[in-house]
């Protein structure tokens, strides 16, 4: 497995797979943008960590999964939001898509909103 990124210069699509040779000290391999220039050394084995935490979670997950089938349903949110919540918020190529999800980012927190309209005629009959 591997995780897509974009360069923050040339905002090219790139694979963090293909950032973990330290000797290509985490660049760009399309512009040659440093990345983390401070810790050029350092940045290929932490992405090569984030690589295959990322694998070990998903086989985890598709195991439980496999063992407890519809049985045990785990949070969605309580898995995924901490990730999200580490990674900087992107613009996407749809502005739409970018401003719903900067919507959910502000309303974590608050209170949940009904899933069924009100019907205030029904009520008051």
């Amino acid at each position: 497995m591997s995780i897509n990124a974009r360069c923050g210069s040339c905002n090219r699509e790139l694979l963090l797979g293909q950032l973990v040779q330290p000797s290509n000290g985490f660049r760009c391999p399309v512009c040659g943008f440093a990345f983390a220039p401070a810790y050029a050394t350092v940045a290929p084995g932490v992405a090569a960590r984030v690589m295959a935490a990322q694998a070990v979670l998903v086989t985890a997950l598709a195991e439980l999964g496999s063992m407890t089938g519809d049985r045990l349903r785990l949070d969605r949110a309580t898995v995924v939001d901490p990730i999200a919540d580490t990674l900087p918020e992107v613009e996407t190529k749809q502005p739409a898509l970018a401003r719903e999800h900067r919507a959910r980012w502000w309303a974590r927190g608050a209170a949940p909103q009904p899933t069924q309209p009100l019907h205030t005629a029904e009520r008051s009959s």
